[in-house]
Parts: structure tokens; C-alpha cells; sequence
């Protein structure tokens, strides 16, 4: 079957046409607006010298251009390397080398890193910068929106091609590029309309009175699970610039702009309560914030301090939306349920716990969480044995975590599959230790490992403390008092605090790997 290359982006210029769709800062885009420079930037792309069908890395923060990059390339047939801006330059490079890419958009606050880099890029012969201050060696974006045409392409592509290549968030090793196809994109994007359309008793459908905003990474969670929902019904989106974090200025947004709608990574939520809370409240007009990395404590306190206005989610990049979701009034229901990470978020996701064969276990027994449904469709870009290995048979993909589905079809998450730790008395899974040490008020965010030889492996925690709290020996002991209901095994050896954890996307997931690493070269 064939479809229509980015046919939306057309679609919903045609229905809201003058209303505003995407504003940053002082500029703001209608949807006609928005789809003539998607249809200019592809098409000066194509005559740039890339080719229907080429990888087009695009490595930028939070800018309009990466929303007129994303739209242009899925209508002509380019495919977007998505590059995340917390990697190092050298895992670019690897990435780019491994798909062949022909050409790398690059915010200029990049450049230099760029620069220092062109000569290990293999196959890129094409560099476009997005910002001021273009360096020689590249075009500047602001050109292709010139010199391109706004005519229509109206490009069929066969559904199953590649649409853009979504990198894995690299906490397992080397980021994997996983392609998600046209038909899986469009699965994507059904399946989160029908998410946030029944996201509680009390939450309208999406609308064109909805203002979503991105204030995490664009090409990452935020973008990739919200950015076309809202943008199908009409409703506005708003870019913060994600070069770093500030609390007060979201919070600021989020008032200013009286934000409806937003992502929100568990670990930088803490910090925005912390301020709200400082400001004694604040007035807004949330009704659909999407949590990933929470905890029950977390998620308590954002209906104390915010009101009853998330979904607490789970998922992975493979999929590209929320896998199972939690709502507040499921917990309503049934208290025991705030522990779980909730239940397929339309009916068009299955989900299954299964031994290590990939067959069913029985209701609250652990084995390894897999899921099935249109969104599943792909591949890891040039690694056939790592597709093999994604899939058991009855083409159930395998995200690799590890956890529990009750009687009722909840799922309880218990970890990676890949980070457990194996003491010489049993296994620990870190996820759960984590948790418990985050209800501690002193701890900004943790990362718990193993240590020492598989099978005989010490259990070892590092701490980041919130920046108003002193290390203090008391407050090991402190800390490691909030995980004694676990067997002696489970429980940190030790605390160790650290002033930085290494994490990907913003802080949102901790690096065990690296921690690992880290925490090895000071024993």
C-alpha cells in the first residue's frame, strides 16, 4: 500500500490554516505558514544535492527549525537521523557512519564540535546550520526556507519505507537507530490521540483550545509522543529551549502562556514542585501532563500541589508512545495501583509477561515484558541480529524490561533486564532500591549498581543531593533507612555522593553503565 509522504502537515494547513500552531519566544508559525516551509526546506534540500531515501542527521535544541526540518523531510522523503543533543560528538559520529548519512543539520551552538569532527564523518557531504553565525564550510538554514519551493510534492511512498530513524537513548551502550516506517508512524500517532482523548472521567479530547508545550527535548519523548496529536487538532505548541533546564522559567511558561499540556520527565519534576511549592502555588491550566520515571511518592505529591492532571507512563523509543499508562482515578479505584505504571494505553496495544522462552506466566509472576502492536513494526538500522533478537514469535517486540501484570491487566515495572544486579545471595533489581531512596527529601536523583564480579556483586548507591543540602555522614545512614524492607541482599553497602550523575536526556535516565565505571575507579 502506498500513502501520501507527511500528508498531515498538508492536511491540517487546508483545516485551521491563519490559526497560530507553533510559537517560540518573539516568532510563531500558522499552520499554512508551517507547511510552506516544510514543503521549501524539502525541496531545497532535494536540489542541495540529498536524495529521496537519504539519511539526514538533525542535532539541534528546542528551535522552530527543527519542526520545519521534521515536517519538510517526512513529505519529500528524507530521513531524519534524530541526534540527541546530550550525546558526545563521538557517538554522533558513529551513528552517522553506521546509517551513511549524507548530510547533518546542526544548531550552530554545535559548530564547533562539528567542526573538529567533519573529517571522522565518512559519508555526510552536505552540512545545513540552523542559527546565527553560519560557519563557510556549511549552508545556512534560512537559505533552504528561501531558495526552496512551497509547492505542494504530494509524494507517494510505499507504507513500510523508512519515514525517520529514532536513536535508542543510549543507556545500554551505543545508541541503536530503530526506523520507524510510515505506516508505523501513523500507528504512533493514532495510538497517542487515543491516549489523550481519554486520559480521565473529567479531561476533554484534544482541541484547538489545547497549548502544548515542549520544554524537554523536541526529538525525543515530548515530540515524539505529543507534538502531532495536538498539532492534528488544531492546538498550539510552544518551544522552550532545551540548552538547559530552569524550573522557574517553566513555570513561568506554563502561566504566560497558559500551557494545557506538556511531558514531563519524572526526575525534573521534583525541582518544579520544589519551586511551586515555594511560591505557595501557582494558577495554571494543565489538565494532561505526561510523567515518565515517577514514583507513588511523586505522583502523590503532583496531585497535592498540581491537582489530579497526569498520567503516569511507560514505554520505549521502539515504540514511540506511551506503552501503559496510569491515571489518577484508576488509584481511586484501587490504592495498591499507584505502584504500577497502569494499563495499554488504547485498545490497539498488547501486552504480556513471558518466561525465557516467551511463553505467558501466570498474573503477579515476574519474566520479561513484551508487546505487540502496529507501532512494533521496524527495525534496528544495519543490525539484523539485534532485530532477530528484539522479537519473540508471534512477532512480540521485547523492550527488554522486566516486571508483572496483575489479575486486572496492570503492569508493575520492576527493571532492566540487562541492569540487574547478581549478589552471592540473589538478584537485585536497582530500579526498585532507586525508588525507595528518591522518597528521601535530601536526594535529587540516584543511580544504584553492582559492583565487582557477576555472581558475587556488591550493591553500591550514589547519591546527588539537592544543591541547598551539605554531605553530612548522618545522612547515609539517613538515606539507606528508606530501603530496610528489602532483604539484606538488596540493600546499598554503601552511599556514595557524587555531584553529578551521569544521566542522558536531561537527567531523565541515569547511565548504570557509566556509573558503573565511575564508581569502579574509586574503590
Amino acid at each position: 500500500m502506498h500513502v501520501e509522504a507527511g500528508f498531515l502537515v498538508r492536511l491540517t494547513a487546508e483545516r485551521f490554516g491563519p490559526r497560530v500552531a507553533l510559537s517560540a519566544g518573539s516568532r510563531s508559525y500558522t499552520f499554512t505558514e508551517l507547511n510552506e516551509i516544510a514543503n521549501r526546506v524539502g525541496s531545497a534540500m532535494l536540489a542541495l544535492g540529498a536524495k529521496r531515501g537519504d539519511r539526514v542527521g538533525v542535532l539541534a535544541y528546542n528551535t522552530p527549525e527543527v519542526v520545519h526540518a521534521w515536517f519538510g523531510f517526512e513529505k519529500h522523503n528524507l530521513i531524519r537521523v534524530v541526534l540527541h543533543s546530550h550525546f558526545t560528538m563521538e557517538a554522533h559520529v558513529w551513528s552517522l557512519n553506521h546509517v551513511e548519512a549524507s548530510t547533518l543539520m546542526f544548531d550552530t551552538r554545535f559548530a564547533a564540535d562539528v567542526d573538529r569532527h567533519r573529517g571522522k564523518l565518512k559519508t555526510v557531504r552536505h552540512y545545513v546550520a540552523i542559527g546565527p553565525d553560519c560557519p563557510e564550510w556549511a549552508v545556512s538554514f534560512a537559505r533552504l526556507e528561501q531558495e526552496g519551493s512551497p509547492a505542494e510534492p504530494m509524494l507517494e511512498v510505499d507504507e513500510n519505507a523508512p519515514c525517520f530513524l529514532q536513536l535508542t537513548s543510549g543507556t545500554t551502550g551505543r545508541p541503536k537507530a530503530w526506523v520507524k516506517t510510515y505506516r508505523s508512524w501513523q500507528a504512533v500517532i493514532n495510538h497517542n490521540l487515543i491516549h489523550f482523548d481519554t486520559f480521565g472521567p473529567r479531561v476533554p479530547p484534544i482541541d484547538q483550545s489545547d497549548i502544548n508545550l515542549h520544554f524537554h527535548a523536541l526529538q525525543w519523548a515530548s515530540g515524539f509522543q505529543t507534538l502531532y496529536p495536538y498539532f492534528v487538532r488544531g492546538a498550539r505548541s510552544v518551544l522552550l529551549d532545551d540548552c538547559a533546564f530552569d524550573q522557574n522559567i517553566l513555570i513561568e511558561t506554563i502561566e504566560r502562556e497558559q500551557i494545557t499540556a506538556l511531558f514531563m520527565p519524572g526526575p525534573l519534576l521534583t525541582p518544579v514542585l520544589d519551586a511551586i511549592e515555594r511560591r505557595g502555588g501557582i494558577d495554571h491550566r494543565i489538565r494532561r501532563m505526561v510523567i515518565f520515571f515517577g514514583t507513588p511518592e511523586l505522583l502523590e505529591r503532583t496531585t497535592r500541589v498540581m491537582g489530579p492532571i497526569w498520567a503516569h507512563g511507560f514505554g520505549s523509543t521502539e515504540q514511540g508512545a506511551i506503552t501503559t499508562r496510569l491515571l489518577p482515578h484508576e488509584i481511586v479505584e484501587n490504592r495498591k495501583r499507584i505502584a504500577s505504571v497502569g494499563r495499554p494505553g488504547s485498545p490497539f496495544m498488547e501486552i504480556a509477561v513471558v518466561d525465557e522462552n516467551g511463553t505467558a506466566v501466570a498474573a503477579n509472576k515476574v519474566g520479561e515484558i513484551v508487546v505487540r502492536s502496529a507501532m512494533s513494526i521496524g527495525e534496528y538500522w544495519g543490525m539484523p541480529d539485534k532485530t532477530r533478537e528484539a522479537f519473540f514469535p508471534g512477532e512480540w517486540f521485547r523492550p527488554f524490561d522486566v516486571g508483572y501484570l496483575d489479575e486486572n491487566g496492570y503492569l508493575f515495572y520492576v527493571d532492566r533486564a540487562g541492569d540487574k544486579i547478581v549478589t552471592a545471595h540473589g538478584v537485585v533489581f536497582p530500579h526498585l532500591i532507586e525508588e525507595a531512596m528518591f522518597r528521601h527529601p535530601a536526594v535529587a536523583n540516584c543511580g544504584v549498581v553492582g559492583l565487582g564480579e557477576v555472581g558475587k556483586q556488591t550493591v553500591v548507591a550514589a547519591v546527588q543531593l539537592k544543591p541547598d543540602i551539605g554531605e553530612k555522614p548522618e545522612l547515609c545512614d539517613e538515606i539507606l533507612s528508606r530501603t530496610t524492607h528489602f532483604a539484606v541482599h538488596e540493600r546499598p553497602a554503601k552511599v556514595v555522593f557524587v555531584k553529578e550523575l551521569p544521566t542522558v536526556l536531561g537527567g531523565a535516565k541515569v547511565q548504570r553503565g557509566e556509573l558503573r565505571q565511575q564508581l569502579g575507579t574509586r574503590q
